[in-house]
């Protein structure tokens, strides 16, 4: 329970961190994805199942604040979560290169996605969006994993085996 409390408490405020102070770190009008990179991260640590269900209420929460449109940030998110948890799968968690590189390329994906599916619905997007928002997000990763990382080595965010 305690885990649950503490993932829904990081979630609302890197939301509203996300809609409040990073605007004061854009830089050219690009500024990260605080809740994101987190997602991800999390993602790259827990794998996909665990990773799947923050990344849809993180998208909910996201899809309510900001788009026309409910579902696309929740979708987006999912499966962006869903592919770092794959890559979780294979690397060793405490080194940090491949889960920033991972960052940056997942957020491509979700941009490219997100590209597509505004396309299909007949809404404007700029790609440079995109491209330079994944850079932010990958700078931010380097501090994010190493919290994300520090937070899951808690024991009350370990999972339990019960047999």
């Amino acid at each position: 329970m305690k885990k649950i409390i503490t993932l829904f408490s990081i979630t609302i405020l890197l939301l509203i961190l996300d809609n409040s102070f990073a605007p004061f770190l854009a830089i050219k009008g690009f500024s990260p994805s605080l809740l994101f990179v987190f997602i991800i991260s999390y993602s790259i640590i827990n794998e996909s199942w665990e990773g799947l269900w923050l990344g849809v209420f993180s998208g909910l929460l996201q899809d309510l604040y900001f788009s026309n449109v409910l579902g696309i940030n929740a979708f987006t998110n999912m499966v962006s979560c869903v592919l770092a948890g794959f890559i979780g799968i294979s690397i060793f968690k405490e080194k940090i290169f491949i889960p920033v590189i991972s960052s940056f390329f997942l957020s491509i994906f979700k941009g490219l996605f997100v590209l597509i599916i505004l396309y299909f619905i007949k809404m404007e997007m700029e790609m440079k969006v995109i491209f330079f928002n994944g850079i932010y997000n990958m700078i931010v990763s380097v501090g994010m994993y190493k919290f994300v990382y520090w937070l899951c080595k808690k024991e009350y965010m370990q999972r339990k085996w019960k047999f």
